[in-house]
C-alpha cells in the first residue's frame, strides 16, 4: 500500500501533490509523461543544499498553474486502526514495517502509549513499528482544505 501524508488536488483529470507558490498552485509529479502537459523537470542545486543519492536519482516534475485551473485541495493521511486506536502511518520502512506516530494527549495518555509499546522519539512524540498484518484496518483520511490559498 502506498503511504500518503500530503496535500493533493486534481488537474486535468489526474491527482497531483500540490504546494502553495506565491498565490499559485505548484503541482508535483513523478511521472515523465506529465512533461507533455507542460511540467518541467526539477533541477537540484547540489552546491547549495545536501541531497541524498536517492533524492538526486528520483525525477520530480513541477507545473505552476493559477488556482482556478485546479480542483478542490485536500489533505490525505494514511491511518491505521491498531489495537482499537487510530494512528497516522508516517512511512513504510524498506523491510515493510509501518511507522506509527502519536503525541501524548488527553485522548492518548502516556500510560496507554506505553501499554501499546510506543517509544518516545522526541519531546511528546511517540512512535511504534508494526507489521501490516498487525493492523486491524488501514485507510486514507481525506480532509478538504478550503483555506489553502488564503
Amino acid at each position: 500500500m502506498t503511504i500518503r501524508n500530503d496535500i493533493y488536488t486534481m488537474y486535468k483529470g489526474k491527482e497531483y501533490r500540490i504546494l502553495y507558490h506565491d498565490g499559485m498552485a505548484k503541482l508535483v509529479s513523478k511521472n515523465a509523461e506529465d512533461l507533455e502537459k507542460g511540467f518541467v523537470e526539477k533541477v537540484y542545486d547540489t552546491k547549495q543544499f545536501k541531497y541524498t543519492p536517492k533524492q538526486l536519482a528520483e525525477k520530480i516534475y513541477t507545473l505552476i498553474v493559477p488556482p482556478n485551473e485546479i480542483g478542490d485541495v485536500y489533505a490525505i493521511v494514511t491511518v491505521v486502526i491498531y489495537q482499537g486506536y487510530e494512528f497516522p502511518i508516517i512511512h513504510e520502512e524498506s523491510n515493510g514495517m509501518y511507522v506509527l506516530r502519536s503525541g501524548c494527549t488527553i485522548t492518548m495518555p502516556l500510560k496507554l502509549l506505553n501499554q501499546l509499546g510506543f517509544s518516545q522519539v522526541d519531546k511528546g512524540v511517540f512512535e511504534k513499528k508494526i507489521k501490516p498484518e498487525e493492523a486491524d484496518l488501514i485507510f486514507e483520511k481525506k480532509t478538504l482544505m478550503t483555506d489553502f490559498f488564503d
